[in-house]
């Protein structure tokens, strides 16, 4: 156990307690944590741990009484945001925060109607399909190093050029198959039709599948951009395959045997892995083709910048990082977060592979007019056409 896990215990957590709000000394702590039974390895950790969340506190102490409004989408993920991640955030700072329920692209639409200077929100976690634009209107302010230090435990591959936003959590998609259904594996994102109507896409208009497209057409022409090249090759080779929604359903597909192989995002794979499916995990030869990613970004025109700076600073600790990977199995940003082995099982991505995760311009697909065309090529080429 690290000194967090330490702390969790209440005896300890009551003796930290004490010590933060100043009731007793360093020396008297640590005499404590040893007659509980702590070794003196595990006494400096837990005071370490103490020392960070000491620090944390008095850094917030002026945010007592402000509000902090933060995007959030409904569901488990609000479940999980208003019962496990804010009430000790809240308790830190004496702050509150209010959850903006919604989908990236209602915060879009509310962020560019308002203007940068009186934005709706003062946090924007959203995919970087969506977010891309906004960052590069200039709707997001830089995170500063001294207001958000977990900065320098997140590899600079998920860190946005002149840290205006950092992807917190990471999704990779990759492909998943039914290792009860399918004897020979795919390794190549080229190998999909070769499983007809037993293999699952995204239709068009989910994010994952213009990220899939994209892929298509650097395997072939070596020119990501060169999406007509793509569409092409799908509506020829993957005119059989399923389309679906979002990868709820196809959950529900592989779940049913309805479909045997598809393009699907680490942490949906893991759901159905952990619920006991046979399903394997495959890292195509030519990389992943894409992420299902959550981009944390400060709106330049919020009020309370370093409110939402802190906030930023505490989705990126260790142990805020650590639940989100035990109870979503997303790849953590923060490098120093320590994983059991059962649930590094469910948690394919590892830090070791995240250069292998393209890295879009999402800013020419959406205002180049490429997404338009690619949508219109899909629905007359592939939807119903083929």
């Amino acid at each position: 156990m690290d000194g967090h896990d330490l702390m969790r215990d209440p005896a300890i957590g009551r003796l930290i307690a004490s010590w933060t709000q100043g009731r007793i000394g360093r020396r008297n702590l640590i005499r404590r944590l040893v007659l509980l039974g702590l070794g003196s390895s595990a006494a400096s950790s837990v005071m370490a741990a103490a020392g960070r969340a000491r620090a944390a506190v008095a850094a917030a102490s002026g945010f007592k009484g402000q509000t902090l409004v933060v995007t959030s989408y409904g569901g488990t993920w609000q479940e999980f945001m208003t019962g496990e991640h804010l009430p000790q955030f809240e308790a830190e700072t004496g702050a509150k925060v209010e959850l903006a329920i919604g989908l990236a692209k209602d915060w879009f639409a509310k962020m560019q109607a308002a203007g940068k200077d009186n934005p709706p929100f003062d946090v924007v976690a959203a995919n970087e399909t969506y977010v891309a634009q906004l960052r590069a209107e200039g709707f997001f302010a830089p995170l500063p190093m001294d207001k958000v230090p977990n900065l320098r435990f997140v590899p600079r591959a998920l860190r946005q050029p002149n840290d205006l936003g950092v992807l917190g959590l990471v999704g990779a998609l990759g492909i998943t198959y039914r290792t009860d259904l399918i004897s020979s594996p795919p390794g190549s994102w080229l190998d999909l039709p070769k499983y007809g109507s037993k293999a699952a896409i995204f239709n068009i208009g989910n994010s994952g599948e213009p990220q899939h497209v994209m892929k298509v057409a650097q395997i072939l022409t070596k020119d990501y951009k060169n999406w007509k090249a793509a569409v092409d090759w799908i509506a020829k080779n993957l005119c059989a395959a399923r389309q679906v929604d979002f990868s709820g359903t196809e959950q529900t597909m592989l779940t049913q045997g309805e479909v045997s192989v598809g393009l699907i995002d680490a942490p949906d794979w893991a759901f159905l892995k952990a619920k006991g499916l046979p399903v394997a995990w495959v890292l195509p030869k030519e990389g992943y083709c894409g992420m299902f990613e959550q981009d944390m970004n400060v709106t330049v025109g919020s009020k309370v910048k370093d409110l939402a700076f802190a906030f930023i600073n505490y989705w990126l600790s260790a142990p805020i990082q650590k639940r989100w990977a035990e109870k979503f199995y997303w790849t953590p940003a923060n490098s120093q977060v320590s994983i059991s082995p059962e649930v590094a099982k469910l948690i394919p991505v590892t830090p070791e592979q995240l250069h292998m995760i393209p890295r879009w311009d999402y800013v020419w697909l959406n205002s180049s007019g490429a997404r338009e065309g690619m949508t219109d090529a899909w629905n007359h080429q592939v939807s119903g056409h083929c």
